[in-house]
């Protein structure tokens, strides 16, 4: 993976919202480990399995002990014709403002992120 390319992917999953579709945080900020149900919460490492929907927003897909999950994107979930990466993050306790000005002060976000393993789109079509 080039430098380059996971530094812009740091940059882009620091500070994003620890939640999504497949990952639920509740109104303690706290998460749940999808293999061992291990309650995640501010501070904790965690791995996540990230997927750019559309090239417009990445989705995480699976989050994790950092133990309990793969590092690569082959063993983590199958390469596809997506922009897909594996990360390493903390999550920390910030909070959200959402696109209507609102702040959420319980939500976790993404910190001291390390890219583990990133797959173009274009590996996909190999």
């Amino acid at each position: 993976m080039a430098i380059d390319r996971e530094a812009e992917l740091r940059a882009r999953f620091t500070g994003t919202v620890a939640g999504s579709f497949a990952v639920a945080v509740d109104s303690r900020g706290t998460t749940t480990c999808t293999v061992c149900s291990r309650t995640l919460g501010a501070d904790d490492r965690v791995r996540a399995a990230c997927l750019e929907y559309e090239g417009h927003t990445w989705e995480l897909l699976d989050m994790a002990c950092p133990d309990q999950l793969g590092e690569a994107v082959r063993e983590t979930m199958g390469v596809r014709a997506a922009e897909q990466a594996v990360i390493e993050a903390t999550l920390e306790p910030t909070g959200y403002h959402d696109p209507f000005g609102e702040f959420h002060p319980d939500v976790l976000t993404l910190g001291a992120v390390a890219i583990l393993d990133h797959s173009p789109a274009s590996a996909g079509y190999e």
